[in-house]
């Protein structure tokens, strides 16, 4: 297979999971033009030859469309392998501990973002997560020291923490409370 043709497949592909994305409302049940659209992006990604497949790009598609159809444990698969392969790599982070937490496995989760931290030190979306994900498991210290983090990168963070339901845990912690309100 020539380089055009792989490179139309994976547009078209990433083409498919977008609008599939589009039709999705987050916490409802997928809508059924969307499960088509991801299955087609499944679909067109297989019609790729085998080390294409595997690539990056490919894997990456792969557990988006996994992901987004609520093939979590799936979808860990081919974000793994980006991960793995290329680390620097933001979305593969993100979508592991985005399966791991929904999967219940909580520990992996904050483990994919610690991993991913090393990766990608000041990266204020990963920080984010992991306090979200760190204050889930109870542990305040961490949660509020990778929030503080994410902040002091990026403040619209701060903004976020209002209505993020992952902080209710430590809502009313003394830390949390400091860090999140801006005192003027």
């Amino acid at each position: 297979m020539n380089s055009h043709r792989r490179h139309l497949l994976l547009r078209q592909a990433a083409g498919y999971i977008e609008l599939g994305e589009l039709l999705t409302d987050g916490d409802g049940p997928l809508p059924e033009n969307a499960c088509k659209l991801l299955r087609r992006a499944l679909v067109t990604l297989a019609e790729l030859p085998d080390p294409s497949r595997s690539g990056t790009v490919a894997s990456l598609l792969e557990g988006r469309a996994l992901r987004a159809l609520g093939n979590l444990a799936a979808a860990v698969v081919p974000l793994q392998r980006v991960a793995e392969s290329a680390p620097e790599q933001l979305e593969a982070w993100l979508g592991l501990g985005w399966c791991y937490k929904r999967l219940g496995r909580l520990g992996d989760a904050i483990t994919a973002l610690r991993t991913g931290l090393e990766a990608a030190p000041s990266q204020p979306l990963l920080l984010y997560n992991l306090a979200c994900y760190h204050s889930l498991a109870g542990d305040v210290t961490a949660a509020v020291d990778h929030l503080t983090k994410a902040i002091s990168i990026d403040d619209q963070f701060r903004d976020l923490t209002g209505a993020e339901r992952d902080f209710d845990p430590i809502r009313s912690d003394p830390r949390f409370v400091a860090v999140t309100h801006v005192v003027v």
